[in-house]
């Protein structure tokens, strides 16, 4: 089978977990016999170029009239009329869509699989739909239900076009998944991917050496010091909930501990402020994959304070898999994970009193043997070989019909 999948960014400009996610998908098919092509927009130097890695083939262009980059990171700095102009680029971005084209003229899918698309609209959807190729759609943002990113409040009109705009271009899509059931129920909810003739809850995974994830947590078991090792890891934005993360550290009864700050983003300063402040807090940067999952295991537990609905939260299993019990606001798709893994605890999202309280909860060593448990007995929910056979069984019956 011949599978173009399609995300604004991809290897090496891994912004965050779905990207991590469609990597993982789109080499996972690959070595199982699919020919595979990537379609991304994150070109930085404007450059066309394609490449092979790790057997995928990726057409990266740019975003074209699409200023990515500044828009995705300098907003600050964009004036209310270039926005306008940029959003509505979202909406309607006809050189991406003539791209678009191109790359299904050489590659010939059998499968278009579309992720997160911001910047490129979703005429590529239609694009798709007229050359008679199916669409698969893995919804890893709220970009359906709301016109601004990350929920941010929008004028009602603006709500209304955009709820009208995506209902009538999610007819194109023959079936669509999320890999929550949050996730999938808030899009159907708002009338989106009426025509679709499949709804599934596909979730994200992680690929999972039981052997490796089992010594991990023996060494942990062992631990015998009273310090305790809390981690971070995501991007310093506000709706991450840096903030109240940082005051529930600062308000823990519990002292003989750390808190590791693993990321980037707008928020740096603030953190790097925090740690000049108080010598516990220790920002670490951007790491890339092995020094990060160095930083796992040398932790002992994860924090997940996010404000705003996660459509999944693909941290808490990759926190898990190296044998971190996880503690995560209770908000969008992440109360399911923990549902399913029991591997940590919620809190109301943005209680810091709360979270403080959970935090010297697992200042106590001897409790996370249970976590330890259920996270072996259950983590193969989330295993990528899994989630790559419940997509195949999605083209299959969509090339039947």
């Amino acid at each position: 089978m011949r599978i173009l999948i399609v995300n604004t960014f991809y290897y090496p400009n891994m912004q965050g977990g779905a990207e991590q996610s469609v990597k993982l998908l789109a080499e996972g098919l690959v070595k199982k016999g699919h020919e595979v092509g990537i379609y991304s927009v994150d070109s930085r130097d404007g450059n066309v170029e394609t490449a092979m890695h790790n057997g995928v083939k990726i057409y990266r262009f740019t975003a074209n009239d699409f200023n990515l980059y500044r828009f995705s990171y300098d907003k600050k700095n964009v004036g209310k009329f270039e926005k306008f102009q940029q959003k509505l680029l979202c909406y309607c971005n006809v050189k991406c869509r003539r791209d678009f084209e191109f790359v299904c003229n050489e590659f010939k899918p059998d499968i278009v699989h579309t992720n997160t698309i911001y910047g490129m609209s979703y005429l590529i959807w239609k694009a798709a739909y007229n050359k008679k190729i199916p669409i698969v759609h893995t919804i890893r943002d709220i970009a359906v239900v709301s016109p601004v990113q990350y929920g941010h409040k929008a004028n009602p009109v603006i709500r209304l076009i955009h709820r009208i705009y995506m209902r009538t271009f999610t007819e194109y899509v023959s079936c669509v998944t999320a890999p929550s059931r949050y996730t999938l129920e808030t899009s159907l909810s708002a009338g989106c991917f009426k025509s679709a003739g499949g709804k599934k809850c596909i979730f994200n995974s992680v690929a999972i050496n039981h052997n490796e994830t089992e010594a991990i947590m023996r060494e942990k078991q062992n631990r015998t010091s009273a310090h305790i090792k809390f981690m971070y890891a995501g991007r310093l934005v506000y709706f991450k909930g840096i903030e109240h993360m940082i005051r529930a550290f600062e308000c823990m009864q519990y002292k003989d501990c750390e808190l590791f700050v693993c990321g980037n983003g707008e928020m740096e300063e603030y953190v790097k402020k925090c740690a000049a402040q108080n010598p516990r807090i220790v920002f670490c940067g951007k790491l890339d994959n092995e020094r990060l999952a160095e930083k796992y295991k040398e932790s002992d537990v994860l924090i997940v304070p996010s404000v705003w609905p996660e459509p999944f939260g693909r941290v808490l299993i990759e926190g898990n898999k190296y044998g971190l019990p996880v503690i995560a606001g209770r908000c969008g798709g992440m109360p399911e994970i923990i549902e399913n893994t029991h591997g940590g605890e919620t809190y109301e999202a943005g209680n810091a009193g709360e979270l403080a309280g959970l935090m010297d909860h697992m200042a106590e060593r001897s409790r996370y043997k249970k976590y330890f448990n259920s996270i072996l007995q259950t983590i193969d929910i989330y295993n990528i070989d899994r989630q790559i056979d419940k997509f195949e069984q999605v083209y299959n019956e969509i090339l039947r019909r």
